[in-house]
């Protein structure tokens, strides 16, 4: 009997019947309302560290890729910018990623975590606007935890050896 029922969750997977696998990248909406959604969406939550300045996330426009975001820890904080790439699949179906940029020396695991630590506020803002639900924090937070653990072994050594390298450098400028 449950060989029958595998063979039919199967059959049913490959024509399509069943969804087993949700893209969390994929949204029901054409890129032309992808575009206006993202633009016209506006992200403000506290800051962990107290009462007073706000995060702010918003659309900055159109762009030939999709949408250009924006991102502000507090009002004096740097711009930080990412691009909401919107890829249509089907009329009304549509592949949206955020794209922050990478480094150029992508075998330093601490500009690989620079990289990762970019996106994952931008990719819930995305999220949040697109499924229409509250921005829900602890989703960018786990993210965020996750690229810090994949790559801290390397920063380790990396920091190690910077370490290193300065005592070297104080040291021959000493001997001088």
């Amino acid at each position: 009997m449950s060989a029958k029922l595998v063979l039919i969750l199967a059959g049913a997977s490959v024509v399509g019947g069943c969804n087993f696998s949700r893209d969390p990248t994929v949204f029901p909406y054409s890129r032309d309302q992808v575009q206006t959604m993202l633009v016209d969406a506006k992200t403000t939550l506290p800051r962990r560290d107290g009462p007073g300045e706000m995060i702010k996330i918003w659309g900055a426009g159109r762009s030939a890729k999709g949408v250009k975001l924006n991102m502000k820890y507090a009002s004096s904080a740097p711009l930080l910018e990412c691009e909401a790439i919107i890829t249509s699949i089907a009329p009304k179906e549509s592949r949206v990623v955020a794209d922050c940029g990478k480094s150029t020396n992508s075998d330093s695991a601490i500009s690989r975590t620079d990289d990762g630590l970019r996106a994952p506020m931008f990719e819930e803002h995305i999220a949040a606007t697109l499924n229409k639900r509250a921005f829900n924090r602890s989703n960018a937070s786990a993210k965020e935890a996750a690229v810090v653990l994949q790559n801290l072994g390397g920063m380790q050594r990396e920091a190690l050896q910077m370490a290193a390298d300065e005592a070297e450098q104080r040291a021959a400028a000493r001997s001088r």
